[in-house]
C-alpha cells in the first residue's frame, strides 16, 4: 500500500487532528512539514508558496493530503475523507451525519475564533472577552459529553479529534482556561488514553508546540 503525504507547516495548527486521525487508523503517512523562513523582522511562507500551484490541486493550500491519485485540500475535507477511508470514524446514519455536520460547525466556530485571538496583536488585552464570548458555545459542547461519551454519540467521529485537539491548544496558550469544564479535562484524558493516541503522543513524532505559526502572539514558540 502507497503511504499517504500529508502537508502542513511545522506546527500542530488545524494539521495536528488529522496526523491524530491517520495515527488512530493505523495508516501509514509521510508528515511533510513546510518551514517559516525568518526575514528581516517577519517570516516569509515561500517555502510552501513556491512550489504550492506544482503539486495538482484544485484549491491549493495547507493542509493537503495525497492518497494515491485523490489530492485533498482544506482541514474537514481531509477529516472527511478518512472518516470514510476508516468507516468507524464517520456517520454511520442520516441521524449521525446531521449531528456531525452541526458539531463540526460550533467546533470550528470556537476554533476560528481562537485562532484569530492567537494571531491579534491585542492578544493580551482580549483573551478574557475571547472566553467570555465563547462560554456559551463551550457549554453546549459540554451538555453533549454530559450524555454521551463523544460529541455525537458512543463512538468517536472525526468530528472529535478536530474538538479534543482544540481543547489542549486552549489550554497551552491559555492556562486555566479549562477549569470551569471539569468534564472536557476528563474527556481529553479519555481521548489522550486511546492506545494508538497515546502512543504516537509519547513518541518522537509527536510535537507538543508550536501550536501557532512564529509570527502568533499566542503558541508560537
Amino acid at each position: 500500500m502507497t503511504k499517504m503525504l500529508l502537508g502542513y507547516w511545522d506546527l500542530r495548527g488545524l494539521g495536528e487532528p488529522i496526523r491524530l486521525m491517520l495515527e488512530y487508523a493505523g495508516f501509514e503517512y509521510e508528515d511533510k512539514r513546510y518551514q517559516f523562513i525568518k526575514e528581516k523582522e517577519d517570516y516569509s511562507d515561500r517555502n510552501w508558496t513556491e512550489p504550492k500551484y506544482s503539486l495538482g490541486f484544485d484549491y491549493p493550500n495547507l493542509p493537503y493530503l495525497i492518497d494515491g491519485d485523490v489530492k485533498v485540500t482544506e482541514s474537514w475535507a481531509i477529516m472527511k475523507y478518512l472518516s470514510r477511508k476508516f468507516e468507524k470514524l464517520g456517520p454511520e446514519n442520516e441521524e449521525e451525519r446531521i449531528k456531525c455536520d452541526v458539531t463540526e460547525g460550533v467546533v470550528q466556530d470556537v476554533r476560528k475564533q481562537f485562532y484569530d485571538l492567537c494571531y491579534s496583536a491585542t492578544f493580551v488585552t482580549s483573551k478574557e472577552e475571547f472566553l467570555q464570548e465563547i462560554a456559551p458555545k463551550l457549554e453546549q459542547l459540554q451538555r453533549s459529553l454530559e450524555h454521551h461519551t463523544w460529541l455525537c454519540g458512543t463512538n468517536l467521529k472525526y468530528v472529535d479529534f478536530a474538538f479534543f485537539e482544540f481543547l489542549d491548544h486552549l489550554r497551552v496558550c491559555l492556562p486555566g482556561s479549562l477549569d470551569k469544564y471539569p468534564l472536557f479535562v476528563k474527556s481529553l484524558k479519555r481521548f489522550d488514553s486511546l492506545e494508538k493516541i497515546a502512543a504516537y503522543k509519547t513518541s518522537e513524532k509527536f510535537q507538543k508546540c508550536p501550536v501557532n505559526g512564529p509570527m502568533a502572539q499566542a503558541g508560537g514558540q
